[in-house]
C-alpha cells in the first residue's frame, strides 16, 4: 500500500535561494562544471538522475551565458 501525507512540503535551510536546489546539489554541480564543462556535467548528472545537480546546472550555465 502506498503512503500518502497531507504535509506541505517545504524547503530547508541548505536550500539554494530559495529555488529548491540544495546546497550540496549546487556544490556538486560547480565542481562537476569547473572539472568537465557544463554540457558533459549535465550530461552525467541526467544519466545518473541526480535531479537537484541538473538543475544547478542549469542554472549555471544560463548564469554564465547572461555573462558573456
Amino acid at each position: 500500500m502506498r503512503s500518502t501525507s497531507n504535509s506541505p512540503s517545504h524547503k530547508t535551510p541548505t536550500d539554494f535561494e530559495g529555488s529548491g536546489i540544495s546546497e550540496q546539489s549546487r556544490l556538486l554541480a560547480q565542481k562537476l562544471s569547473n572539472h568537465m564543462g557544463i554540457e558533459n556535467a549535465l550530461q552525467i548528472s541526467a544519466r545518473n538522475q541526480w535531479h537537484g545537480v541538473v538543475a544547478a546546472l542549469k542554472k549555471l550555465k544560463l548564469a554564465r551565458l547572461g555573462r558573456d
